[in-house]
C-alpha cells in the first residue's frame, strides 16, 4: 500500500505541475486540476507514512502525561494574556493595520471568485496567495469581520509560540528552560503587538518553527512520516511569503554543514533516503509556487531585485545619502535607536530589549559550539535581510527572527543548569541570569501593559478610519443618517437585505486609504472614492489636488437613473471647497451628517443632485473656477453669491484652528459672569466668549500633560468657578482653576475612565462624569473621591448603551441620564437608585452626543436631538411639550451640547461649528 500511496501522491504532483503550466498558457482545463492534483500529492503522501492504527492509539496515549499538562498550561497562559485588556486595547475588533486591510482587499480582488494561483502580481510585489486562502476559510466560519481576521492571526501566532517551545523542549528536556522561554516570547513586545497586525509574514514565522520542529523529530526517532510533515511544512513556507526563502536557504545551508560536521555519526542510507524524502515533500507542497516562479520569473523577482540593486549600488560607492553608511545606521537605528520612527509599531521600544543580549550573545555562541546551525541562521538571515533592504519601515522582516532569537537565549539558560558540577559558579551565574530576566521582562510588561490601556495607544492600528470607513459604508448602501459605527458579522461584504440605493455616492474624506477601498470594495469603492482620486486628502492631497479631483469625477460621471450624492468631510482644506458647491444648491439638497468615534466627532457636508438636475449641474461645474476661491461677495463669481449673509444669535464660527473657529466641538458650559466655555474638541482646546459672543481667550493645548486637552467633551463650572473637563481621548477628568490652571486630575474608578463623555455639578458640588464606554456613571465628590458608581451595558433598567449626557435637578436633586441608542431618558436619586425612565422615540438614530439641561425654576427639560436639528422640550415629569428651533436666518447644525442660564438657552452646533443662542 505505501508504493501505492506513493504512486499516487507522484501522479497528483504531476497533475499540479501539467495543469498550472496550462493555467498559465491560458488553458482553463488546469484551473481546477492545479490545486486538486497539489492537495492530493501531499495527502497521498502523509498516508503512505501514516502510522499504523495500533501507533497511533499508542502515540494518543502517550499524550496523557504531565509534559502534556504543561504545554496546556502555556497555552493557556499565551491566550489569556494576549487577550488582556482586550476591550480597550488597540486590537479590540475595532481597528486594522493599513496594510492587513491592503491584503484583504487583495482576498477580495484576486482570491475569491478567481481560479487557484500561488502568487498574483499586485502592484509592484508578487503577493502569494496561501495566506489569503487561510484566512478566507476563518471568514467563512466567523463572518467577513475584523475579529474573524484577529482570530485567524492569532491561530498563527499561536503555532508559532507552541512549537517554539516544542523545539527548546526537543533540544534541552527541561521544564526550567521551556518556561523561562515561553515568558520570553509571550511578553516580547515586538511579537505582542504585531500577534492582531496582519500580513503575510507572521505565517512563514509559524511554518518555519512547525517545519524545523518536524524534521529535527523526525531525524531524532527516525519518522518518515514527520520528516514528511517537515518537508511540506518548509514548502508551504516558500509559499507564504518572501522571507520563506530565507527558511529555504536556511535549509540548504544548514544541510552540508551538518553533513561534513556530523558524516561519521550519520548512517548512509537512513540519511539519503530521509533526505530524498524531504526534497520530495518539499517540492509537492511548493510546486504552485515554483509553477508560478517559472512562468513569472521578472514579476516574482521584481519587488526583491530594487532592494538588491540598490544594496549593490551602495556597495560599488554611491554617494549619499543612499551610500553604505545609509545602510549600516538604517540597521543600527532598528535595533538600538530609542525613538526610531521606521518602527511604525514600537517606535518607542526595541526590537530586542537590551537586558536579553546577555543570554543571545552567549547562546549564539553555544549554539554554534553545538552545530545548532540552522537556529544561528535563521535568527542572522533576517537580519541582514533588513540590512540589505535598509530604509523605513522594516521590522516586519525581521518576524522570522524572533522564535530564533529567543531559542539561542535558552542555549544560554540550558547552559546554566549544566554547571551544576560547580554549583558556586552555578549559583553566581542564576542570580545574574535571573535579575536580567527581571530586567528585561518587567520593562516589555510594563510596556505591553500601557498599550493596552488606550485604544489609540498605537497610531498605526487605525480605529478612526475603520470609523469613518464603516459609517460611509452604509451611507453609500443607501441608509442616508446611519448610527454610530460598529462591528457587524460580514462588516467587509455588501450590505444584506436593504434595498440598491436609489443615488449614485462620490466621498472626499479626510484619513482613510485601503481601509475605506475594503469596506466599499462591493459597491465601486474606485469609483466612489474617485471624487478625492481615491486618496484621503490629509496630509496627501493639497486644496488644488482635492479641487481638481472633485471636478474630475463630477465631469466624468455617466448620469443613469440615480440620484447624486456628494460628500465632504468638513475640514479647513474642503471649507473653502464646499462653499464653492454650495452655489449650486438650488439644483438639489444640502444635508449634513456626522458620528461620534473614540471622542472624535466627523462631520460631512452633503450635497444632493436630483437625476433631473446631473446634466445641468456638471454644466456648471464645467464653468467653475480652475482653484477655489474665498467666497465673499467682491471676489465670488455670479454663481456664488446666492450664500447667504452671516447669521445672528450665534458665534460666528466656522471650521479652522484660529481664534472664535471650532473643529467638531462638544461641550459648552456657562461661568457665574455670564461668559461661555466651549470644548473645541478636535483642536484640544477651550474657548472662551463673553455674554455677547465676543472672543475671550483660550484654555488648554492639544496633548496628555497636565493642563493640556485630548478630546475634551463635557465642561462642568462649580460655584467657585473651577472648571471641570471631560477628556475622551485622554481617558480622564481635569479640574482647572477659572483662569484655566491646573489643579487635580481625576481617572476614574477602577478600570479607569473609557471614554468620559459629559459632566454635572449638583447641588451639594458632587460631580456627576458619564463613562460612556464603560456604560456607567461615576459620583465623585469635590475633593476627587469616588461617591458612588451605577449602570452596565444593556438595556434593563440602570442599564444604559453608550449614554451620552447627565443632567442634575438643583432643587430636587434628581439625576437625569440621556440613553439615546435605548430611545429613553433614566432617572435616578443622587445615590444612583433608579426611580424611573422616559421613552424619546425621536432619538430613533441618535448621533452620539445627545445632551440634557434643566430649568428648574419652569420645570423643563430640554434634550438636543441632532438626528432632527433640534432641540425637545418636556416637563419634569416626562411630558413631551414641543420643539425649540432659533429665529431664520439661524439654523440648527447636529446640535449636541447645551447650556442653560437666565432663561437663555445656548445650543452647541457639532455639525456646523457654531453656538445659537434661544431666549425661551
Amino acid at each position: 500500500p505505501r508504493v501505492l500511496l506513493l504512486g499516487f501522491s507522484v501522479i497528483g504532483l504531476v497533475i499540479c505541475a501539467w495543469a498550472a503550466a496550462a493555467h498559465y498558457r491560458k488553458l482553463t482545463w488546469g484551473d481546477p486540476w492545479q490545486p486538486i492534483g497539489w492537495l492530493l500529492s501531499m495527502l497521498f503522501l502523509l498516508c503512505a507514512f501514516l502510522p499504523d492504527p495500533g501507533s497511533l492509539a499508542t502515540g494518543f496515549r502517550s499524550l496523557i502525561r504531565p509534559k502534556t499538562a504543561f504545554f496546556l498550561f502555556w497555552i493557556l497562559f499565551f491566550v489569556v494574556s494576549h487577550l488582556w485588556n482586550f476591550r480597550t486595547a488597540p486590537w479590540n475588533g475595532d481597528a486594522l493595520f493599513d496594510e492587513s486591510s491592503n491584503d484583504l482587499g487583495y482576498l477580495k480582488s484576486h482570491v475569491i471568485g478567481h481560479s487557484y494561483q500561488a502568487a498574483w502580481f499586485h502592484g509592484i510585489i508578487s503577493r502569494e496567495t496561501l495566506f489569503h486562502y487561510y484566512v478566507w476559510g476563518f471568514l467563512k466560519l466567523f463572518g467577513f469581520n475584523i475579529l474573524a481576521y484577529e482570530a485567524a492571526l492569532f491561530v498563527i501566532w499561536l503555532t508559532a509560540f507552541v512549537f517554539t517551545l516544542l523545539l527548546v523542549d526537543l533540544f534541552f528536556g527541561s521544564y526550567i528552560v521551556t518556561s523561562v522561554t515561553a515568558l520570553i516570547f509571550n511578553f516580547l513586545p515586538f511579537a505582542f503587538i504585531y500577534t492582531f497586525v496582519g500580513y503575510r509574514y507572521p505565517m512563514t514565522v509559524a511554518l518555519a518553527a512547525v517545519s524545523l520542529y518536524f524534521l529535527h523529530l523526525g531525524f531524532r526517532i527516525t519518522s518518515r512520516f514527520y520528516l514528511s510533515l517537515g518537508g511540506i511544512a518548509a514548502g508551504l513556507c516558500l509559499a507564504s511569503s518572501i522571507p520563506g526563502k530565507q527558511y529555504l536557504l536556511t535549509l540548504v545551508i544548514a544541510a552540508p554543514l551538518y553533513a561534513v560536521f556530523s558524516w561519521r555519526s550519520l548512517k548512509r542510507t537512513v540519511a539519503w533516503s530521509s533526505l530524498a524524502l524531504i526534497v520530495y515533500s518539499f517540492l509537492a507542497a511548493a510546486m504552485p509556487i515554483l509553477l508560478y516562479i517559472v512562468f513569472n520569473r521578472e514579476a516574482y523577482a521584481y519587488y526583491e531585485g530594487t532592494y538588491i540593486h540598490r544594496f549593490w549600488d551602495a556597495v560599488r560607492g554611491t554617494p549619499a545619502p543612499n551610500d553604505m553608511r545609509y545602510y549600516v545606521t538604517g540597521l543600527w537605528n532598528c535595533f538600538f535607536a530609542a525613538h526610531f520612527w521606521p518602527r511604525l509599531l514600537f517606535p518607542d521600544f526595541l526590537p530586542i530589549p537590551l537586558p536579553y543580549y546577555w543570554l543571545l550573545l552567549p547562546g549564539f555562541v553555544l549554539a554554534l559550539w553545538q552545530k545548532r546551525f540552522e537556529v544561528v541562521l535563521l535568527a542572522t538571515l533576517p537580519v541582514v535581510g533588513v540590512f540589505v533592504t535598509g530604509g523605513p519601515a522594516v521590522e516586519q522582516r525581521l518576524l522570522l527572527a524572533i522564535p530564533f532569537w529567543i531559542i539561542l537565549m535558552s542555549f544560554t539558560l540550558a547552559g546554566l543548569l549544566k554547571l551544576r558540577p560547580w554549583p558556586g559558579v552555578q549559583i553566581v551565574l542564576g542570580v545574574l541570569a535571573g535579575l536580567i530576566l527581571l530586567k528585561g521582562l518587567g520593562p516589555s510588561i510594563r510596556y505591553i501593559y500601557s498599550k493596552t490601556k488606550s485604544p489609540f495607544a498605537i497610531h498605526h492600528y487605525a480605529q478612526h478610519q475603520v470609523g469613518v470607513s464603516r459609517f460611509l459604508k452604509h451611507v453609500v448602501a443607501g441608509q442616508e443618517h446611519p448610527g454610530p459605527p460598529h462591528l457587524e458579522r460580514d462588516e467587509f461584504n455588501r450590505i444584506k437585505g436593504i434595498p440598491d440605493p436609489s443615488y449614485d455616492t462620490f466621498i472626499c474624506q479626510n484619513d482613510a486609504y485601503s481601509i475605506i477601498h475594503l469596506f466599499l470594495h462591493d459597491y465601486d469603492a474606485g469609483k466612489i472614492l474617485s471624487f478625492c482620486s481615491e486618496l484621503p486628502f490629509f496630509a496627501v492631497m493639497s486644496e488644488q489636488d482635492v479641487w481638481n479631483a472633485n471636478k474630475r469625477a463630477i465631469l466624468s460621471y455617466v448620469p443613469g437613473n440615480k440620484d447624486l450624492k456628494l460628500i465632504w468631510e468638513r475640514d479647513p482644506k474642503t471649507q473653502r471647497i464646499i462653499r464653492m458647491f454650495q452655489s449650486l444648491r438650488d439644483l438639489g439638497t444640502e444635508d449634513s451628517i456626522s458620528f461620534s468615534f473614540g471622542g472624535r466627532v466627523r462631520t460631512f457636508y452633503v450635497l444632493n443632485i436630483g437625476n433631473k438636475n446631473i446634466r445641468q449641474f456638471q454644466e456648471r461645474v464645467r464653468v467653475l473656477p480652475p482653484t477655489p476661491v474665498q467666497v465673499t461677495p467682491e471676489t465670488s463669481p455670479t454663481q456664488l453669491r446666492s450664500l447667504p449673509e452671516g447669521v445672528t444669535n450665534m458665534f460666528e464660527g466656522g471650521r479652522g484652528t484660529g481664534k472664535g473657529e471650532f473643529d467638531s466641538p462638544s461641550g459648552i458650559a456657562v461661568d457665574a459672569s455670564g461668559n461661555i466655555l466651549v470644548a473645541d474638541t478636535n483642536n484640544g482646546r477651550i474657548e472662551k466668549f463673553s455674554p455677547t459672543g465676543t472672543f475671550l481667550s483660550i484654555i488648554g493645548t492639544k496633548g496628555s500633560g497636565y493642563g493640556q486637552l485630548g478630546g475634551p467633551n463635557g465642561i462642568a463650572i462649580d460655584r467657585a468657578g473651577n472648571i471641570y473637563v471631560a477628556e475622551a481621548s485622554n481617558h480622564r477628568v481635569q479640574k482647572l482653576a477659572p483662569d484655566g490652571t491646573f489643579i487635580a486630575e481625576w481617572k476614574g474608578p477602577d478600570l479607569g475612565f473609557y471614554g468620559p463623555r459629559r459632566i454635572a455639578i449638583g447641588r451639594d458640588d458632587s460631580i456627576y462624569v458619564v463613562d460612556q464606554g464603560h456604560a456607567r456613571i461615576v459620583k465623585f465628590g469635590p475633593d476627587g473621591q469616588v461617591l458612588t458608581v451605577w449602570g452596565s451595558k444593556g438595556t434593563g433598567d440602570s442599564q444604559f448603551d453608550d449614554p451620552t449626557s447627565v443632567a442634575v435637578d438643583p432643587i430636587t436633586n434628581k439625576v437625569y441620564v440621556a440613553d439615546p441608542r435605548n430611545k429613553r431618558i433614566q432617572l435616578f436619586d443622587s445615590h444612583g437608585k433608579f426611580l424611573t425612565k422616559w421613552s424619546i422615540p425621536e432619538w430613533g438614530r441618535p448621533v452620539g452626543f445627545e445632551d440634557l439641561a434643566i430649568d428648574s425654576k419652569a420645570r423643563r427639560l430640554y434634550a438636543s436631538s441632532a438626528n432632527m436639528d433640534a432641540v425637545l422640550t418636556f416637563d419634569l415629569n416626562g411630558t413631551r411639550l414641543g420643539t425649540l428651533t432659533p429665529k431664520p436666518p439661524d439654523r440648527f447644525e447636529g446640535p449636541s451640547a447645551l447650556a442653560l442660564v437666565n432663561r437663555k438657552l445656548y445650543v452647541l452646533n457639532m455639525g456646523g461649528n457654531h453656538v445659537s443662542a434661544i431666549d425661551l
